[in-house]
């Protein structure tokens, strides 16, 4: 449910080639705050915009899966906030996943193993400091190699290892963290 009681327009435009892929331009936006309680203004309506692009491709020859996808956020933030609360972002991901082993595995007919790799960035405050001139740099990004299982097309078990480097609003050396995390999903 919407904070404000309205709804935001969703847009979705894709031309799909056989041989080269799925192109997808997309747009989501409208007013993201609550500016009125019963009846009360409590501020003017301020917008969200989200543009995206995504391409997704299968290369029959290697059975590799490519997915990518570029996002440019604006959000309208209140004059009086502080540039630490960004009114333009980006970011976007490429993952590509390759097929290594697909046969019966313990019961599944169509069963696979796949190794992955996911790039990924996002520029949580895209400008420069009005006081300063200043790059303002908060952006992080990571390189998250990976090891899965496909017992069905719906379903996956995926191992992951995660190498990210996240820099803060003032350009500080970056931080860097590094961990691995399981996750599974399914579809049904």
């Amino acid at each position: 449910e919407s904070a404000n009681g309205m709804p935001l327009l969703t847009l979705k435009f894709a031309i799909k080639q056989k041989n080269i892929g799925e192109l997808g331009l997309s747009y989501m936006g409208g007013v993201y705050n609550t500016f009125q309680n019963n009846g009360i203004m409590l501020d003017e309506k301020r917008r969200c915009d989200v543009f995206a692009v995504d391409y997704n491709t299968k290369i029959e020859k290697t059975n590799t899966f490519i997915t990518a996808e570029w996002a440019w956020i604006n959000v309208q933030v209140p004059d009086n906030y502080t540039q630490q609360y960004g009114n333009k972002q980006l970011g976007g991901f490429i993952d590509i996943v390759q097929t290594i082993l697909k046969r019966k595995i313990a019961g599944w007919n169509n069963a696979s193993i796949n190794i992955a790799c996911r790039l990924e960035y996002v520029d949580w405050n895209v400008g420069k400091f009005t006081s300063t001139g200043g790059h303002i740099s908060e952006d992080i990004w990571s390189i998250v190699p990976a090891i899965s299982f496909r017992p069905t097309t719906q379903t996956v078990l995926r191992l992951n290892y995660r190498h990210q480097q996240q820099q803060d609003i003032l350009g500080n050396p970056p931080a860097n963290t590094g961990g691995f995390s399981f996750g599974v999903s399914t579809y049904f």
